[in-house]
């Protein structure tokens, strides 16, 4: 892996304390029943046994030794999971999680012809794994308003959209696909200019977003053919878990559940696969959300995928949060994943945030786009977003204190009863 870019992917590995990452991308979020197995078969011969669900849709495998870095390639490239080695950070593109369903445009053609476009570029290979394709059917929860280029949805084709912002330009959906190739190229033009500019001193990453161009993208959006607008209108909350309400149309059953912390394990991912509607696709969002159009009764899966740890209800203590890999990466400060297991609604409850994603370190990785975060400074200490610090500690029983400056009783803690380690 370079240092100017440090997302992982299949063939350029992440080291890790835990051994090294595999990022796997699935545009759009979608996988079927059999990359399902697949993927459970990947992580239980080369990783850990599971898969962290990524904020975009796409799956990461920890714990994968140095020596097998090869074989994992090859046998994700057998499986389908790597069409273009030269493309592998390249191919994040997400879609909305409903499209397709419950009377829903279905947006898996654009997602190929996004995908397929972008491969059939070799000067797209440059992009920085962290460049953000979006498609938008309308019901959101795609990053639209965080991309660097979108497409939204509408019943004559579909709207460009550059740096989570309009640019004016409508047309068939096959003239949008065109355009966003051709901003993503002008963004690897203006992003090498700005380059550069800066002369040989620089040793930054340079920029890995189009909204970070010295334009803010307003080169891009000309090249394109438009002029970059306002922000975008976008619905960032995750998914509501359980059964997907019936629109009244004659639509097969679909459940949203989500992995506990965003973690899945090879018999759950099994398991998902082994209930997926056939000819169907799972879609995965953030905060470890899965929608999955069920080939039976929505009640008795739901029940099923409890059963199997999988969280079906918003009445869940892991519900609203979430955690990035924790002491498993060499920067976090803190064991978050034990802390936001062991307490994962306190926080929230007490400074009325809603939901919360604990992060090891000002990274904030993994950070959905509805969430609070919890910063580690420090083992016990955490800072609120970019608010007030909270001393955390846990001594060895099982109440964990927590104490807020500038709280009602200055120096007096709030305590709330913490679950199993």
């Amino acid at each position: 892996m370079t240092a100017a870019d440090a997302c992982p992917g299949i063939l350029d590995l992440h080291e890790a304390r835990d051994g090294h990452v595999a990022r796997i991308r699935l545009p759009g979020g979608y996988v079927t029943g059999r990359r399902l197995r697949g993927l459970a078969a990947l992580a239980s011969r080369f990783g850990n046994g599971c898969v962290d669900l990524t904020a975009r849709g796409n799956v990461q495998i920890r714990g994968v030794a140095a020596d097998d870095a090869t074989g994992l390639a090859r046998r994700a490239a057998s499986a389908g999971l790597l069409p273009s080695p030269a493309h592998d950070r390249a191919r994040n593109i997400t879609a909305s999680p409903l499209a397709g369903l419950a009377g829903h445009p279905d947006l898996r053609r654009l997602v190929v012809a996004v995908d397929r476009a972008l491969r059939a570029d070799p000067s797209l290979a440059a992009l920085p794994g962290r460049f953000l394709f979006s498609l938008d059917d309308g019901t959101g929860r795609a990053g639209l308003s965080g991309c660097d280029v979108g497409l939204r949805w509408h019943p004559r084709g579909s709207d460009l959209i550059l740096a989570g912002r309009e640019t004016g330009l409508r047309g068939p959906a096959s003239q949008g696909v065109a355009q966003a190739i051709t901003a993503a190229r002008a963004f690897l033009g203006q992003r090498q200019a700005a380059l550069a500019s800066t002369g040989p001193a620089s040793t930054g990453p340079g920029i890995m977003r189009m909204a970070a161009l010295p334009d803010g993208g307003a080169a891009v959006a000309a090249a394109a053919g438009g002029v970059l607008g306002d922000t975008v209108t976008d619905i960032v909350s995750r998914l509501p878990l359980g059964a997907l309400p019936d629109p009244g149309v004659d639509c097969a059953a679909v459940a949203v559940v989500a992995a506990p912390l965003a973690r899945l394990t090879a018999p759950q991912l099994r398991l998902l696969g082994r209930m997926l509607r056939p000819g169907e696709m799972a879609r995965l969002a953030a905060a470890g959300r899965i929608v999955l159009p069920l080939a039976g009764p929505v009640d008795a899966a739901l029940a099923e995928l409890a059963g199997a740890g999988l969280i079906v209800s918003g009445d869940h203590i892991l519900s609203a949060v979430t955690a990035c890999s924790g002491m498993s990466c060499a920067r976090s400060l803190a064991d978050v994943r034990s802390l936001a297991g062991r307490v994962p609604g306190l926080a929230a409850g007490f400074a009325g945030m809603g939901p919360v994603h604990w992060a090891g370190c000002g990274r904030r990785c993994g950070l959905p786009a509805d969430a609070t975060a919890m910063v580690a400074m420090s083992a016990e200490q955490f800072m609120i977003a970019d608010g007030p610090v909270l001393s955390i500690t846990v001594p060895g029983s099982p109440v964990l204190s927590i104490t807020v400056p500038g709280s009602p009783v200055p120096g007096s803690p709030v305590t709330a009863a913490a679950g199993p380690a």
